[in-house]
């Protein structure tokens, strides 16, 4: 366990002196103004300092100037991003990634406030983020989150931005493949995380040059910020993985692996032979080119279901640990747990003590952390899955958990988050974030209250209450679903809709009542802004949801299908009501994800139009419906699992089917046909059907649609 804590000590170290350098004056002053405005850091002062210890942060003031000082970047980060949250009231947010600071009161402190976080390692991200949110992201949404990232403190983010570039050069470079004959093997953008756990090959794909060229740019400007900001970058390791054609193409011996979903796997190499050393190396010289060197590796053999009856896994995992040690001396080997079989727990004693990082990613669904022996591990909340609409946290469960693990497990090192998807439900990154800088647990009541100031940048009463009132429903779940429930009007039709995707559930677990009560109390609140914007109109959704999937399952217990018929018509009203209310702001709108995904081409000299419809049809359209192909979609059960309540899909995705479902009298079961024609529907273009509405218009409509649904 010592290996770890002095492992990263030395990273910040090497990124930290005893005084602040240039380069990290220039990093900190960036920051400043980019979230701040033009010329912001002269407003605030910030400092390193290695001389306060390791992952620590003081605030205090300094010539009528707010000081924040650090013992390395990502302290200091840390500690700003605590200033502006607790004693200036300002919320950089995925809804308000810049504020104007020149406004807005920065108080000097009274006293010296002093914070260290009892754990190194403040780890973000899954792989599923990378096509679930991350995948039709451009350079400056991609800042936006690097400095989100900073002011929450992470200094352990996933990095994979540029490893299908590492793999094309490594097949054409080293292996004889054709440039062809790599992009059967490379997923395209949406689908690259479960290319990369070793699930699938080349679905999305096949990848234009250019993207290859585009991502290894977007990289490297990636990883700059990223260490720029004191941050180690977790870059993805070699696994073993190869195209399953790579023994017909080489000659090297590589095992099948089944299928994922319906999806042939990749295969993977023999570990007993000599080839796997020469491809692990070749790889890492490929990765090192691109990404530069790094002390975190990420590494997952035998994801969700690999077969491994005819792969010593033992021996596997001390083939993979050497490949690693090899190539990067002294790194640490971060492994995702994740429905691990007993097989795959073996990799517990190949690994050396100090030099496996395990991610219990599910800690708040349920923890494990005390079933790793010796190795270090990390406390993960994992918010989301497929990044499915929904208000969801589990601010109780998360908090009572951290702080059980930090008080019995002696191998706790880290926290962290590991959603599917993010842009949703952010209370819950940051109550996770701040806890390890926390000496005590917070009173939630009292935290949750003070959330809602900094939220909307004032004190007002009903935003307090419409907080709290979501502490004792949708943000207190307490089992061990997968994430929010699902909309029932995001379903297929049927007289029995039990969930919306193959692994979710419809069921509510908290009093709808209380949500829509929420809904009511924020439409009283004297608030504007973007958060507040954003909020209103996700309660209000979350509120109108409720209704429809409670009064369909009182609809459909009616043994009259006319009735059933004539009932759900009219319900189907709150479908058209809800797609206008969505279409007020940006997160909550299809076009929004249909032209970033679109904008990508425009990133990249001479794309064509094929180029943006491939982007948005192969990839962006078809992961939040089919996902694959039929076969995947159904008998795989991928269909829906990443579903959006968003406008445009509401009105011409979710609304026809419910239709359609109608007009039949309640007997179409077969929908594939019409979900892949809307994915492939290069046709109907999204203008951005959006209605500007002032802050007061929009408390009206929310307002309106509440008493008109009659919610409680």
């Amino acid at each position: 366990m010592p290996r770890i804590i002095h492992l990263l000590a030395a990273i910040t170290i090497a990124l930290a002196s005893a005084a602040t350098t240039p380069p990290q004056r220039a990093a900190l002053d960036s920051l400043i103004d980019r979230i701040g405005g033009q010329d912001a850091h002269h407003l605030i002062t910030t400092e390193v300092d290695t001389t306060l210890g390791h992952h620590t942060f003081t605030i205090s003031s300094r010539h009528g100037r707010p000081l924040i000082t650090g013992s390395d970047l990502s302290a200091t980060t840390a500690g700003l991003g605590w200033y502006l949250r607790h004693h200036a009231r300002i919320d950089i947010s995925w809804q308000q990634p810049s504020v104007d600071l020149a406004s807005h009161d920065l108080p000097l402190p009274a006293d010296t406030a002093t914070h260290t976080s009892v754990v190194p390692i403040r780890y973000y991200l899954n792989y599923c983020t990378f096509s679930y949110s991350m995948s039709t992201w451009t350079w400056k949404r991609w800042e936006q989150e690097i400095d989100w990232m900073a002011l929450h403190g992470i200094n352990a983010p996933l990095q994979i931005v540029g490893l299908d570039t590492v793999w094309r050069n490594l097949l054409t470079l080293h292996y004889g493949y054709t440039a062809e004959q790599a992009n059967q093997f490379i997923a395209g953008p949406a689908f690259q995380a479960w290319w990369a756990m070793n699930n699938l090959e080349g679905w999305g794909g096949p990848n234009p040059d250019w993207w290859y060229e585009r991502q290894a740019d977007l990289a490297r400007k990636i990883l700059s910020r990223e260490r720029s900001l004191g941050m180690e970058p977790v870059l993805p390791g070699y696994a073993g993985m190869t195209p399953s054609s790579f023994t017909d193409l080489t000659g090297i011996p590589s095992i099948p692996q089944g299928t994922w979903c319906q999806f042939r796997r990749p295969y993977i190499l023999d570990p007993n032979h000599s080839g796997f050393t020469r491809v692990a190396a070749d790889y890492y010289r490929e990765l090192t080119a691109l990404m530069g060197p790094s002390h975190l590796y990420s590494i997952d053999p035998f994801h969700e279901g690999a077969r491994t009856d005819s792969i010593d896994v033992p021996r596997a995992y001390r083939a993979i640990y050497q490949a690693l040690d090899s190539a990067a001396p002294g790194s640490i080997w971060v492994i995702q747990q994740w429905d691990w079989t007993p097989r795959q727990r073996t990799v517990l004693q190949q690994v050396p003590e100090g030099r496996l990082l395990v991610l219990d990613l599910f800690s708040d669904g349920h923890c494990a952390i005390d079933t790793y022996g010796r190795h270090a591990a990390t406390y993960c909340s994992l918010p989301n899955f497929g990044a499915r609409t929904g208000l969801f946290g589990r601010l109780t469960r998360v908090t009572q958990g951290w702080q059980q693990a930090l008080h019995s497990d002696s191998n706790l090192q880290g926290i962290g988050t590991a959603p599917e998807g993010i842009g949703q439900n952010q209370i819950q990154y940051d109550l996770v974030y701040q806890l390890p800088w926390m000496s005590q647990a917070p009173d939630l009541d009292q935290w949750i209250a003070d959330y809602a100031t900094t939220r909307y940048g004032h004190h007002d009463h009903h935003a307090r209450k419409a907080w709290q009132l979501l502490l004792q429903s949708a943000l207190d779940c307490r089992d061990s679903r997968q994430g929010p429930h699902e909309a029932a009007m995001c379903a297929r039709p049927s007289t029995h809709v039990t969930s919306a995707s193959s692994w979710g559930s419809c069921e509510i677990f908290y009093d709808p009542a209380i949500v829509a009560r929420a809904a009511s109390e924020l439409s009283l609140a004297s608030c504007d802004g973007p958060n507040y914007r954003h909020d209103l109109i996700d309660l209000t959704r979350q509120a109108l949801t409720d209704h429809f999937t409670n009064r369909l399952t009182e609809i459909t217990a009616n043994p009259d299908t006319t009735a059933i018929i004539s009932d759900c018509r009219q319900l189907l009203e709150l479908i058209t009501d809800l797609d206008t209310l969505l279409t007020a702001h940006p997160d909550f709108r299809l076009s929004t994800w249909l032209h970033s995904a679109r904008r990508i081409a425009s990133e990249a000299p001479g794309t064509t139009t094929d180029d943006a419809d491939w982007l948005e049809t192969a990839n962006a359209r078809t992961l939040i419906t089919t996902w694959g192909r039929r076969i995947n979609a159904e008998r795989g059960g991928l269909r829906d699992y990443s579903y959006r309540q968003w406008a445009g899909m509401l009105r011409d995705y979710y609304l026809p089917r419910w239709q359609l479902w109608l007009q039949s009298r309640l007997t179409r079961t077969d929908w594939y046909d019409l979900e892949h024609a809307w994915a492939s529907d290069t046709l109907t273009a999204y203008t951005d059907p959006t209605i500007t509405l002032t802050t007061q218009q929009l408390v009206t409509l929310c307002r309106a649609l509440l008493k008109k649904w009659q919610t409680p």
